[in-house]
């Protein structure tokens, strides 16, 4: 299997160079432009998301998120919105929620990652390349997801840590997933 390429932010012209290291250095604008335009510029400059991370004192989430969101629409990610989607029912197919919980009975390599265990981002990528969301969704709407099953993440984690993992579904059945 081929190592994944960290992910990176796009080419910068030098119109958007110049713009992202003005907020970078300004003490003018917002904490979220001049975070965001810092990472876009580190990450232009080859670090990967969890370099860039650790150096700025964020997540690396945020930091993926950042770079995602301005690979896909440019200058307009350095204005802060409202983080939440503005329609998370659309976010999942028709029973997307309940097929997710279809993705535990593989595991990760199945879907083509080197790790053998499930993260909330992995289980993201593997519910997109399966369909079951309509884009690529973040590792809260996965948990918030999980969350309206009545599974906690944390207690979860444990149980596919397990050879065999029995897991409560929507109407408090017990599923029981063995990994292949």
């Amino acid at each position: 299997m081929a190592k994944q390429q960290p992910l990176m932010v796009r080419t910068l012209s030098g119109e958007e160079r110049t713009t992202l290291e003005i907020f970078a250095q300004s003490n003018g604008c917002s904490s979220f432009t001049g975070r965001r335009s810092r990472i876009l510029l580190t990450s232009s400059q080859g670090k990967a998301p969890l370099q860039i991370a650790t150096d700025l004192g964020v997540d690396d989430e945020t930091v993926r998120r950042a770079i995602r969101a301005f690979n896909e629409r440019g200058m307009p990610v350095l204005i802060e919105g409202s983080p939440k989607p503005k329609c998370p029912r659309e976010l999942f197919i028709a029973g997307g929620r309940e097929a997710l919980l279809a993705i535990f009975h593989r595991s990760p390599t199945h879907y083509g990652f080197d790790s053998g265990n499930w993260t909330l981002e992995l289980i993201a990528d593997a519910a997109f390349a399966e369909g079951i969301t309509t884009s690529r969704v973040s590792d809260e709407t996965i948990r918030s997801a999980l969350v309206r099953h009545g599974i906690k993440w944390s207690h979860f984690k444990r149980l596919l840590r397990r050879e065999c993992h029995t897991i409560p579904s929507a109407n408090r059945r017990i599923i029981t997933i063995q990994q292949r």
